[in-house]
């Protein structure tokens, strides 16, 4: 198991994501801390066993909702996944939010009503850009889209929401001679 992650509530509550192999891919795990009863049982929270699976973030709303991402290669590309714990009905089924492929780093940040966006870097084909998604409590993840359209390389995306669901993303771009934060 390596590369952890960990998002905790306004009550103290915590969720734990990380990589772990199975001997033939690595794999996502989560386990959820509730304060006076301790840690649960660890749950896979990805089943797509076409290649590995890396790279996980988390983030919490003030209800203890979590929302998940990953990059999970399929063999020949890799595209980011989310999984959505609900307190009421713990660990839903992972779902592709980017489809183009050649995705990679994934950051998640959660409003206090549980939208979330995520943010991540997309080679494609030239050069890295920026591409984030939106998950709506109620409604479900929207459509992947380019957040940059800058000439040059981006990489290295973060993400913030404040609690009135709007956010701010950051990212490293290279004018050709040096990276300047975008």
């Amino acid at each position: 198991a390596n590369y952890p992650q960990i998002a905790v509530d306004a009550k103290g509550n915590a969720i734990a994501v990380w990589q772990q192999s199975d001997g033939t891919r690595s794999n996502i795990w989560a386990n959820r801390y509730v304060v006076g009863s301790g840690w649960g049982p660890a749950t896979l929270i990805e089943t797509d066993n076409t290649g590995p699976a890396r790279n996980p973030q988390v983030a919490v709303d003030s209800a203890g909702n979590a929302i998940a991402v990953w990059k999970q290669s399929d063999g020949s590309s890799s595209y980011i996944l989310a999984n959505r714990y609900d307190t009421e009905e713990g660990w839903g089924t992972a779902t592709l939010i980017d489809d183009v492929g050649g995705a990679r780093l994934p950051r998640v940040a959660v409003d206090s009503a549980g939208n979330a966006l995520v943010v991540w870097d997309q080679w494609d084909g030239t050069l890295s850009n920026i591409r984030a998604n939106r998950y709506e409590t109620g409604t479900g993840w929207g459509t992947a889209s380019l957040i940059e359209t800058e000439a040059g390389s981006a990489a290295f995306p973060r993400v913030a929401v404040d609690t009135g669901g709007n956010a701010i993303a950051v990212w490293q771009q290279s004018d050709g001679t040096r990276n300047r934060i975008r």
